[in-house]
Order: C-alpha cells, then structure tokens, then sequence
C-alpha cells in the first residue's frame, strides 16, 4: 500500500473514532450525576474513559 493510501486510511480511522467518541462523550454529559453514579463514574471521569491510552498512542492506526 502506497504512503498516500496508508495516510488517507489513518485519517478516515481516526475521524470514525473521533466521532464514535464525541457521541459516546455527547451521551454521557446529558446525563445526571445520580445517573452517571448509578453506571459507576463521575462526571470528571468521563473523557478519561472514552480516550484510552490506546487511542492517544495510535492515532488512527488501527488494530496492530
């Protein structure tokens, strides 16, 4: 696979991830703290959770 292949299909992977993301953290914030409790986090965990070390490492790299 070319580079330029290579480059386009990291970024189309990590603008899904992104957006998978940024609606999982969309979700969590509509909800209340007493619901957020009952799911076992808190509100100043929630970007925490959803970036995982993984993601900030790979950058759109996909499954290695």
């Amino acid at each position: 696979m070319s580079r330029v292949c290579k480059y386009l299909w990291r970024f189309t992977n990590y603008l899904v991830t992104r957006s998978e993301h940024r609606k999982t953290i969309k979700i969590l914030n509509q909800m209340t703290d007493a619901e957020l409790m009952d799911i076992g986090i808190s509100r100043c965990d929630i970007s925490r959770m959803i970036w995982l070390d993984e993601d900030k490492t790979m950058k759109g790299r996909g499954k290695q």
